[in-house]
């Protein structure tokens, strides 16, 4: 009895792929889909067209600036504002991912990429020119007992020929010594409250430009400053006063990279809240005002001051000038 139902539920399957077969013959349907091999899932996504990725909002709300500064390719920047690189299809970054994690037909894969470069972090440059500015402040000393203890006065001439900013380095030929100076001090408590400057504001500004964009403008505001210290203490004020004694008078100190930083602070994150002596507080362009005014009115009285307030000046207007030819641009597209 039970052959004899198996015979015919048997027959009856038969029947029943006949007829499919010859009505997918009939409607000419390739006979494949009938396979009875189960074939692999597969994720097909559909890529988004140029038309709906000008439409969609764009994901990035808030630009590094460091992204922007790029000089002749600011199209770039401008073309990732309206595509960002994040919108891009999902089976394309399925393929990236698959590629990058897992192998491709060119053999790279995460065993045998080439290792990727050390990038330094802004606090690490933070630090390392408070370093620098450390052992170069050893060296000073060395100099100094080295001349009282010994008599030995070569280190601390080589000390004042190179770390020091004044109009004879400059007109014998040692144009570096517009440099070195902002990372030379003599004095514990003129290091201290730079250093203590310079890691304050020095952080926010390296985060946003970019540790190579940092160095160059730290570097560019110790030119501007200690240029115009050496040629308005060398030749500007011995042809207005007569007074020659700012030509043999060294100036040093990272006040002028520091004054920079602190102005470009101000620049762009005008309304941020600073304390005046820990206690009064006021606008960070309010602060940068006062402090730029009362320089510029320490180089035009004729009073003795120990403050280089012209080195000071000239890294305040680096800082300006940078803020206004190359930063200023690009913020304003940002809006």
């Amino acid at each position: 009895m039970l052959l004899t139902h198996g015979v015919v539920l048997g027959r009856s399957l038969l029947t029943v792929r006949t007829s499919a077969l010859q009505y997918m013959a009939a409607r000419a349907v390739p006979l494949r889909s009938l396979s009875t091999h189960t074939t692999a899932f597969r994720f097909t996504f559909a890529q988004p067209r140029p038309a709906q990725l000008a439409n969609s909002p764009s994901r990035i709300q808030q630009r590094n600036i460091s992204t922007l500064l790029h000089g002749s390719k600011s199209h770039q920047a401008l073309s990732e504002l309206r595509f960002p690189r994040g919108q891009q299809g999902r089976g394309a970054r399925w393929e990236q991912h698959t590629k990058a994690d897992y192998g491709s037909k060119r053999g790279n894969s995460y065993r045998n990429d080439p290792p990727r470069r050390t990038e330094i972090t802004p606090e690490t440059v933070i630090y390392l020119i408070i370093s620098i500015n450390g052992v170069v402040f050893l060296m000073w000393h060395t100099a100094m007992s080295r001349k009282d203890s010994l008599g030995d006065s070569k280190m601390l001439q080589m000390m004042m020929g190179n770390f020091a900013t004044m109009w004879a380095n400059v007109r014998e030929g040692r144009i570096w010594t517009l440099i070195t100076p902002a990372f030379s001090h003599v004095e514990p408590m003129h290091l201290m409250f730079n250093m203590f400057m310079l890691y304050s504001f020095g952080g926010d500004i390296a985060k946003l430009l970019g540790t190579k964009r940092f160095v160059l403008f730290y570097l560019g505001a110790a030119l501007c400053g200690n240029l115009v210290s050496a040629v308005g203490r060398g030749v500007v004020l011995p042809l207005l006063r007569g007074d020659h004694s700012g030509i043999a008078t060294p100036s040093l100190g990272a006040s002028t990279s520091v004054v920079g930083i602190t102005t470009l602070y101000a620049c762009l994150f005008p309304t941020s809240t600073l304390h005046l002596f820990a206690i009064i507080p006021m606008p960070a362009w309010v602060a940068a005002v006062g402090l730029i005014g009362w320089d510029m009115w320490r180089v035009m009285s004729s009073e003795k001051s120990k403050t280089d307030g012209a080195g000071h000046l000239g890294g305040a207007a680096a800082a300006l000038g940078y803020y206004w030819f190359r930063l200023r641009p690009h913020i304003r597209r940002l809006r």
